[in-house]
């Protein structure tokens, strides 16, 4: 991945997360809650599992990033050069063209739980995405590259936070797609638009 300026980096990741936002409030206040736990296959993840899988990454991580970004003294640089393995990360975890190529199976302490309660995980859902394009906009005024942030399945492993904003983007959009496609058949005007993040970070 090659350089680009930071300001239309993290622009283009705050853009994409407030959609998401928007998103998930429509979700939250026009859906029927009996929707949300309708899955597509024996053993598959209904919306509430998916949106619950998401807030797991957002427990670990928000609180992680903000105690870093906090911390650092480094002003902003006027470009940002995606690292070779946290650009692998968000390429792979990207969706291509509003679709989802690769599958992947979840971590157990990202596996989330059958038994949810649709207003807990939206709320909380909706409470951290504020928090992430918060960080989205803090993180304007700092280096995102001498911010290191260890993965929450290998701590050993440590990105820069503006990896690590780019990959939790792409896997938010990741799933946003699996969303649009377990809620689009019972709303014809559910339509997702693809490649929102997509093409910013594959550039």
């Amino acid at each position: 991945m090659k350089a680009s300026l930071s300001s239309e980096f993290l622009n283009g990741l705050k853009g994409a997360s407030i959609f998401l936002l928007e998103q998930i409030n429509q979700i939250s206040t026009h859906t029927p809650k009996d929707l949300l736990e309708v899955n597509d296959g024996a053993g598959r993840w209904n919306t509430l599992q998916v949106i619950e899988h998401l807030n797991t990454y957002y427990r670990y991580y928000i609180p992680l990033m903000e105690v870093r970004i906090l911390a650092s003294n480094r002003p902003a640089r006027q470009h940002f050069q995606p690292g070779w393995l946290g650009g692998w990360f968000t390429r792979t975890m990207a969706p291509k063209c509003g679709k989802v190529a690769n599958k992947m199976k979840a971590m157990k302490n990202h596996s989330p739980s059958p038994d949810l309660t649709a207003e807990v995980v939206l709320g909380e859902f909706l409470r951290w995405q504020r928090k992430f394009i918060h960080l989205i906009q803090l993180s304007e005024s700092h280096d995102i590259s001498a911010i290191r942030i260890p993965i929450s399945i290998a701590p050993f492993i440590r990105l820069q936070l503006g990896d690590t904003l780019a990959f939790i983007t792409a896997h938010n959009e990741r799933h946003w797609i699996q969303i649009e496609n377990l809620l689009g058949r019972y709303h014809s005007s559910f339509r997702l638009d693809t490649g929102l993040a997509s093409a910013a970070l594959t550039d």
